[in-house]
C-alpha cells in the first residue's frame, strides 16, 4: 500500500528542531593577509590569537574568495580588531572592486 509519500524523506518529530546550518561567507583572502601583516603578526600568531587552526589561516589567505563559516569569520575579524566586513566580498564582487571598509555583511551561500 503507498501513501504517495517516500518512505525515505524524514518525517518532522514533535518539539524537535534540527539546528540551523552555519552560515559560510566569501572570504577575501588578499584582504585578510594584508590586515593581519598591517598588525604584524605572523600566521601562526593569528591563529592562535583567533583561536583557529594554522592551516585554516594558510587556505583562507591562499585563496582569493575562500568559503568561511561566519564562526570563524568573527574570530579572525576580533583578532584582528576589524569588523568581519572589511575581509569579505560582497556576492558578484571581484577584488578589484572591494573598498577597504564595509558598513555590512552580504551572506553568500556556498
Amino acid at each position: 500500500m503507498t501513501t504517495g509519500q517516500d518512505s525515505a524523506s524524514p518525517q518532522p518529530v514533535a518539539g524537535i528542531t534540527r539546528p540551523a546550518p552555519p552560515q559560510t561567507f566569501i572570504l577575501d583572502g588578499q584582504r585578510l593577509r594584508q590586515l593581519r601583516r598591517q598588525r604584524g603578526l605572523s600566521q601562526e600568531g593569528l591563529a592562535e590569537r583567533a583561536g583557529v587552526s594554522l592551516t585554516t589561516v594558510v587556505r583562507l589567505e591562499r585563496q582569493a574568495r575562500a568559503p568561511c563559516r561566519g564562526r570563524t569569520l568573527g574570530r579572525l575579524a576580533r583578532a584582528l580588531g576589524e569588523h568581519p566586513a572589511t575581509t569579505t566580498l560582497r556576492a558578484g564582487e571581484s577584488r578589484a572592486a572591494t573598498l577597504p571598509a564595509r558598513a555590512a555583511i552580504v551572506r553568500a551561500r556556498v
